[in-house]
């Protein structure tokens, strides 16, 4: 059985590193003009920290969060999505920009363990409301955050429902709400990724946190994530998945979808982007 997870993770890192071609726009885009700006701020206190940031004018009506996920492998089952490569996720030619959101996890088989070795096609639970032009694949978790975008693309965050959603993501818990800190200081730190938004809900931001990557990026606590947001301007933000499942990807000035930050996850000291059940990308109208 371990012999055939070892070729299911080889041939994983294959079909991720060499099957799935980069996506490349025909014609070129000024990402600047539709209102996407890109940061990539390195800190050195309290430890190394590679932050990557995407601020998106929503007010602008320039773009448009829209949800893909993976193949439902069951239907009615209980498997709710395959994962994939997420750039294949993100391929649609109007892309601009994704991110990873949800939190997910494995089915136990019938000695009650679970295949953590995520692979390419592999059925997976999503956790917390997920679905994408009104059909929700994922409904509310308790305990989850929900984040999600109405038919104009107004974003809300929160446990409740207070308009139909369009496209719907959920992370964790709020971090940031009405402009204060809500988490404690402390706390283990990880590779971390993070949606929020300002009071007037007319700018987004997407921040990856790279981390476990000892003299590059340490990753950052709760609280540390939350920080951040706040001095970018959040009114509002939720700490979605992390781990090795943070990754931001960015059209560069060729066209091509590039992934800009370093996910943690390693196969053989080789670094590879983890198959997911979805992603949020910003869209071109």
């Amino acid at each position: 059985m371990r012999l055939l997870h070892l070729i299911i993770s080889i041939i994983t890192v294959l079909n991720i590193s060499l099957t799935a071609a980069e996506t490349k726009i025909e014609n070129s885009i000024n990402l600047s003009e539709l209102g996407i700006k890109y940061i990539n701020k390195k800190t050195t206190e309290p430890l190394d920290n590679s932050i990557h940031i995407l601020q998106i004018n929503l007010k602008s009506k320039l773009v448009r969060p829209k949800v893909e996920l993976g193949p439902d492998p069951d239907g009615e089952g209980k498997a709710e999505a395959s994962l994939s490569d997420p750039r294949k996720l993100a391929s649609h030619p109007s892309v601009l920009a994704f991110i990873n959101t949800n939190p997910w996890d494995s089915f136990p088989n019938k000695e009650g363990k679970k295949n953590r070795s995520w692979y390419l096609g592999q059925p997976v639970d999503i956790h917390g409301l997920a679905g994408t032009n009104n059909i929700m694949r994922s409904k509310i978790a308790p305990g989850n955050t929900s984040v999600w975008f109405d038919e104009k693309g107004k974003v809300y965050f929160g446990h409740k429902l207070v308009d139909t959603p369009k496209e719907a993501t959920s992370g964790f818990q709020l971090i940031v709400s009405d402009g204060k800190l809500s988490v404690n200081e402390g706390g283990p730190r990880h590779p971390r990724t993070a949606i929020g938004t300002d009071k007037k809900k007319e700018t987004l931001w997407l921040v990856v946190v790279d981390g476990r990557q000892k003299g590059y990026s340490e990753g950052m606590n709760l609280h540390e994530l939350a920080t951040v947001m706040k001095n970018l301007g959040c009114w509002v933000a939720t700490n979605m998945d992390g781990g090795g499942s943070s990754v931001m990807g960015l059209l560069n000035e060729e066209g091509k979808m590039k992934i800009m930050n370093r996910p943690s996850d390693r196969f053989l000291g080789v670094s590879r982007i983890r198959p997911l059940p979805m992603v949020l990308t910003i869209r071109k109208n």
